[in-house]
């Protein structure tokens, strides 16, 4: 496992498969998935089972992949956060997002996170290694245009509003945001 990063509030340390119950826990809460849809498992063992098949692996770079997010004082679970190719998005194609130079950021939280800064706190170290390591162009996000909350977080990390596009099996647009990196 790669060193946690710690904010003044937070510890991000990689994901591990004993997480499971964890995530399973989290996307069960049908506030939590309102924007995002219905969970990707039925149950905390295929949670355990994407986490050793799609997330781990991730861990292979210096700095992409799934961290969970966890309260400094207590160590209580608030979510996850991400940074990844944006080219490995479920709907990356239709987003536009096929440049292995751009990755995309995304996160979930617990309820009681919500509102706290959390979220923005979290992303914005990765954000910041994304953007100085030299392969990277762009730090990019998408988020349901009702989702007021997790735009002005996405907004808060220096990503703007470039598009709205309409995904398959959505009933709403999807707003899509970029950071470019900027020339020095």
């Amino acid at each position: 496992m790669r060193e946690p990063l710690v904010t003044d509030r937070l510890i991000l340390r990689d994901i591990a498969e004993a997480d499971a119950p964890l995530l399973f826990d989290l996307d069960s809460d049908p506030e939590v998935m309102r924007y995002i849809g219905p969970r990707p498992a039925s149950d905390a063992a295929g949670y355990r089972d994407r986490t050793r098949t799609v997330y781990l692996p991730q861990q292979a770079h210096p700095w992409h992949g799934v961290r969970i997010v966890l309260e400094r004082a207590r160590g209580e679970f608030l979510g996850w956060v991400f940074v990844r190719p944006a080219p490995g998005a479920k709907s990356a194609r239709e987003l536009g997002w096929t440049r292995p130079d751009e990755v995309e950021v995304g996160y979930r939280y617990r309820r009681s996170a919500w509102g706290r800064g959390i979220a923005t706190e979290a992303a914005t170290p990765l954000v910041q290694i994304a953007l100085a390591d030299p392969a990277t162009t762009a730090v990019v996000a998408c988020a349901l245009a009702g989702n007021a909350a997790s735009l002005r977080v996405l907004e808060k990390l220096g990503l703007v509003r470039v598009a709205e596009v309409m995904l398959p099996d959505t009933s709403e647009p999807t707003v899509k945001l970029a950071r470019r990196k900027s020339r020095e």
